[in-house]
């Protein structure tokens, strides 16, 4: 892998991840005390994921938090089309 597609699939994999936290925030005091725990270990591994890369130069943040900007844009059309379907079968 070159150095450019090692750069771009990390911003790709950050911006997922930095999505996924975010998206988690929607379900804050919704899980029980195991995934809850869980879930916060694997969130302050990968922000030191995110601090390695952006140290050795392979993280822009920039870029992948425009990547972030398009995910987001995704879930919520997602999250409008679900609100619609449920919408439409409540009147049916």
């Amino acid at each position: 892998m070159t150095k450019g597609q090692l750069t771009t699939e990390s911003n790709i994999l950050l911006a997922l991840f930095r999505a996924t936290v975010e998206q988690s925030s929607f379900l804050n005091g919704q899980l029980n005390q195991k995934p809850k725990q869980v879930f916060n270990v694997w969130q302050k591994q990968g922000y030191e994921l995110l601090d390695q890369l952006e140290k050795r130069n392979i993280a822009n943040e920039e870029y992948y938090e425009a990547i972030t900007d398009v995910i987001h844009n995704i879930i919520k059309g997602i999250r409008d089309e679900s609100n619609n379907v449920h919408d439409s079968v409540q009147k049916d």
